[in-house]
């Protein structure tokens, strides 16, 4: 394959005539164009799927275990005592989760209050209860830190509760619905709240080890419990976000694919119009006792240089936008609308290999007629006309 690489390489690097050099100029830019459109929208894809996976991960159970019924779980520390003997369990926690509206000194505000065990708490001295506020929450209430405000329990709407709180931290997990919505309050404090005097939780959240094992963990759980429990696992309860994320990919995919083709014809054209440039070079190959597919072998390795030179450059480029898109956080969002504020790009690398396999594939596509055309080419019709 030495001269065929040889005469291949001289062919790509020959003078051309004005047309064939404009469309080669042309090929290399648009799959260029392409390859790098395909990977910044797979990266930006894979960001959001991250960002929303991270998020929700850091914010809410690997695994949920609650009552089909919703009411409370009475021997809730029989329970977690058993769950923790499981391998993948990591810890488990009692929450629960009450409706309530809170007033602040602007506004009153829906809000969800968030009944979760904090490791630093102790059993509070003072008469009022502290709870912690989600950053958008606090900003809706126009309250902060050290600030008191009125929480009031909207579960039963005939006799609603209310009890005078304090503000006691402000935090942000990055996801709009938690940050507008949640209230983190102590159990002991909820007890208060609500004026019982013992803490029973409507779930228990199970964090694991592992999350990709998460659904065998449920499994676990699910055969130790009795029917009166339903577990859902975390990739279950967030299933039609994360199918729709996948499938938005794939389509991206697709379409961008199709554009990297459309732009892969000009090679197609470039290699036609260098074909026709070439006749004679041809004919005396064929008279010298060139095969045919030694021909072919030399223009589709034309053309797939041709390709890889955009490939390249494509693949510059959309790793460079990746990186100066996650330096200057040029992907800022409305969160009320997206849930994030801001999407990272995030290039990975068999993501990036795929996509230049298929522009590799394409272009060779692309190369198959007009390689097949000069491999066709009569030798004595040719040196006659000459």
């Amino acid at each position: 394959m030495y001269f065929e690489s040889k005469l291949a390489f001289r062919y790509f690097r020959s003078r051309r005539k004005s047309l064939a050099r404009f469309t080669s100029i042309v090929a290399i830019m648009g799959i260029a164009a392409g390859v790098a459109s395909l990977i910044l929208a797979q990266s930006l894809a894979r960001g959001f799927s991250n960002e929303m996976q991270n998020k929700i991960l850091s914010n809410t159970a690997h695994v949920s275990i609650f009552p089909a019924d919703g009411a409370e779980i009475e021997n809730w520390r029989e329970i977690k005592t058993n769950l923790e003997k499981l391998e993948n369990v990591r810890e488990v926690s009692a929450t629960t989760y009450e409706s309530a509206v809170i007033a602040g000194t602007r506004a009153a505000n829906y809000a969800v209050l968030r009944v979760t065990p904090n490791p630093e708490s102790q059993i509070p001295n003072s008469e009022k209860v502290e709870v912690a506020l989600g950053k958008e929450l606090a900003e809706k209430s126009d309250l902060k830190i050290g600030n008191d405000a009125e929480i009031i329990l909207i579960e039963n709407e005939s006799a609603p509760q209310t009890l005078r709180v304090s503000v006691k931290e402000i935090f942000q997990t990055g996801l709009y619905e938690y940050d507008s919505t949640w209230i983190r309050i102590s159990p002991e404090d909820f007890t208060r709240l609500k004026k019982t005097k013992d803490f029973a939780p409507t779930i228990l959240s199970v964090s694991v080890n592992d999350i990709y094992k998460a659904a065998k963990t449920a499994g676990e759980i699910r055969r130790g419990l009795s029917e009166n429990f339903k577990v859902v696992d975390w990739q279950e309860a967030n299933q039609p976000l994360f199918a729709a994320l996948s499938l938005e990919r794939r389509v991206v995919l697709a379409i961008i694919s199709l554009i990297i083709f459309i732009a892969a014809l000009n090679v197609t054209t470039t290699l036609a119009l260098l074909v026709n440039e070439r006749r004679l070079d041809i004919a005396i190959l064929r008279t010298c006792g060139a095969r045919t597919r030694q021909l072919i072998f030399i223009f589709l390795l034309e053309g797939l240089l041709l390709g890889s030179l955009g490939i390249l450059f494509g693949a510059v480029l959309g790793l460079l936008g990746c990186f100066a898109g996650n330096y200057f956080k040029i992907i800022s969002l409305p969160a009320e609308v997206y849930s994030l504020s801001y999407i990272p790009f995030h290039p990975e690398p068999e993501i990036v290999l795929l996509i230049i396999f298929i522009a590799i594939l394409l272009c060779l596509t692309a190369t198959l007629y007009p390689a097949l055309k000069a491999s066709r080419i009569k030798p004595l019709e040719n040196l006659r006309q000459q």
